[in-house]
């Protein structure tokens, strides 16, 4: 991506073409790291550089995920920005790949901050994030500057967390309700559908049953606890919740990385019910659309 399509995060200035990129507005110095300019005021660099990383994140191109808005916004060749890109392999060009941390700096157009996009107004028809809104300490800063760089009638697409349990890095802020989603996205935008999203895996669903067994079990070796606290843990299960009580059972020796074996019939429904609870997506469109409900 062309240098001259960035600007200064901090006041929206122009920026000098050069390897240290410096905003002629406020004067502001900027950095890179692997040939990515490094757009966010006073980032460290110690801090944002996790290319060497022992775990680092699973690539992915988003024209394989099977997103029907992406997979349209792609068709129609969009001015598309990503935001937590991460290690993004797509190669399209209408694609802006941004991330707050690299992780591999070919997979990475710029590094930029949600709360502080470097780009100028109205530059993008399609914004999307996978998984990243509940990474932000101010996710309704994001939305504000998503409203600011989507030009009118442009769309968004979100998915984030519902029930996922504390994950992720830097850090885990916010999980959010359709409710809240949808309190985000009440300026400058016009809501098209927020509800449960399928795109979750069977891994997520069952990871919040993992950490619940774990509190369970170190509420049980509490020997402070009430007698009738401790009487109630070693009851027998009532037949009505046997079933229940037997699914929970099979997940007992479910670690948090292994991925839950298919079943069929009415379990494989029931599985799938609770992965569809695990995100919350939400497809908006900018100003100038007419307000549509799906």
């Amino acid at each position: 991506m062309a240098a001259s399509a960035f600007c200064c995060p901090a006041c929206h200035g122009r920026l000098t073409l050069s390897d240290r990129p410096r905003c002629r507005g406020c004067g502001a110095r900027f950095d890179a790291i692997g040939g990515v300019p490094l757009l966010i005021a006073n980032a460290d660099r110690a801090v944002v550089d996790r290319r060497d990383d022992p775990r680092p994140l699973p690539a992915h191109d988003c024209a394989g995920l099977g997103i029907a808005a992406i997979d349209d916004a792609l068709a129609r060749d969009d001015r598309m920005l990503e935001l937590g890109a991460g290690r993004e392999t797509t190669t399209d060009p209408h694609v802006v790949r941004t991330d707050a941390f690299v992780y591999a700096a070919e997979h990475l157009d710029v590094v930029a901050d949600a709360h502080a996009l470097p780009f100028p107004d109205a530059t993008f028809d399609f914004v999307f994030s996978l998984a990243v809104f509940e990474h932000l300490h101010s996710p309704w800063l994001a939305a504000e500057e998503i409203a600011r760089v989507l030009r009118p009638g442009g769309r968004v697409f979100t998915l984030c967390a519902f029930l996922q349990p504390l994950h992720g890095y830097p850090d885990h802020y916010f999980n959010t309700t359709e409710s809240g989603l949808r309190r985000l996205f009440r300026d400058g935008f016009e809501i098209e559908s927020c509800g449960p999203s399928r795109l979750s895996s069977h891994r997520e669903s069952a990871v919040p049953l993992y950490r619940m067994r774990e509190m369970a079990e170190a509420y049980g070796r509490e020997t402070r606890a009430p007698l009738r606290t401790r009487w109630r843990r070693r009851r027998p299960v009532p037949a009505a919740r046997r079933p229940l009580a037997r699914g929970a059972g099979r997940a007992r020796g479910l670690a948090p990385d292994r991925t839950v074996g298919r079943a069929a019939g009415s379990a494989s429904l029931r599985r799938s019910r609770a992965v569809a609870y695990t995100t919350r997506a939400l497809l908006l469109h900018g100003p100038g659309r007419t307000r549509t409900y799906v």
